[in-house]
């Protein structure tokens, strides 16, 4: 979001050299952070491979099950049909959940199709939680290239004051990716609630035993005051932020400790030992 913001004040010609240096401090942030979520989401992925096979099912739209010992092709797009529990169409990357699951072409463990479990055992919207978890890896790897893009510009030395405003490209493309993360982390949640079902605890307690006891209407009034509070905090915030950001910050502030001085001349206080005699410091 800062990177954004940053890149909205430098296509607009606006105090160039202050922004140019807060997108350098938030890309060398992202080169560090990016590809390790990218191998953080694979080791959680690995987890699910593991431990919740029904969800990796689901968020790979598979409804046959691939046995150990032989390769198995990835679903890139597809459109579920949970009724015939097929995939109207998809198109698919041969051998490639492998190399995803395990970096090898066949896999050690087979990967179980949604076929294996009663309908009531397994995740509904299969689509949804399909298309969720490909927007938040997609999302992942467009930062990653991003990424790429901004070292490249780094290193060429289009990131100075003199330069970076001629990169409107790559300023749009920053702006663009702004609310990129919080879409990914929306996805990720999606996928991770939606595909445990019907299960909150996985295999040990289903949705609809942990269920709240709570008067259907007691939960309607709670959930209808958080939206109407969160949606005033929501406006506010665009409302008093987009004042902020058109504002821009002011510049001619002085630095804190240089030229704040106080009015008046001061000494530090010096240590002055008690002189009073013995009885009256009793």
């Amino acid at each position: 979001m800062i990177g954004g913001i940053s890149a909205w004040y430098i296509l607009n010609n606006r105090h160039e050299a202050f922004f140019a240096r807060s997108l350098r401090i938030v890309l060398a942030a992202a080169i560090a952070v990016t590809p390790l979520q990218i191998y953080i989401g694979h080791l959680s992925a690995e987890q699910v491979y593991h431990y919740q096979p029904t969800k990796l099912a689901a968020m790979e739209a598979k409804w046959e099950t691939s046995p150990a010992g032989q390769p198995a092709d990835w679903s890139l797009l597809a459109l579920p049909d949970e009724s015939g529990e097929k995939n109207k169409w998809e198109i698919t990357i041969p051998n490639a959940l492998g190399y995803i699951l395990e970096f090898k072409p066949k896999l050690s463990e087979p990967v179980l199709g949604l076929k294996e479990w009663q309908p009531s055992d397994r995740p509904r919207m299969v689509g949804l939680i399909y298309y969720s978890f490909r927007i938040m890896s997609g999302i992942g790897f467009f930062l990653a290239g991003l990424m790429l893009w901004s070292i490249l510009q780094w290193l060429l030395g289009n990131l100075s004051p003199e330069k970076i405003a001629q990169q409107k490209w790559f300023l749009r493309t920053w702006i663009f990716a702004a609310p990129l993360g919080y879409i990914a982390v929306e996805s990720g949640w999606i996928v991770r609630c939606v595909g445990r079902q019907p299960w909150t605890l996985y295999g040990q307690i289903r949705t609809a035993d942990a269920a709240s006891q709570l008067p259907a209407s007691n939960v309607l009034t709670s959930l209808t005051l958080f939206a109407v509070v969160y949606s005033i905090l929501f406006v506010s915030t665009l409302y008093f932020g987009s004042r902020i950001i058109r504002h821009g910050p002011n510049l001619e502030l002085p630095v804190p400790g240089l030229e704040n001085q106080p009015a008046i001349e001061t000494e530090p206080a010096t240590f002055v030992p008690n002189q009073r005699p013995v009885e009256a410091q009793q």
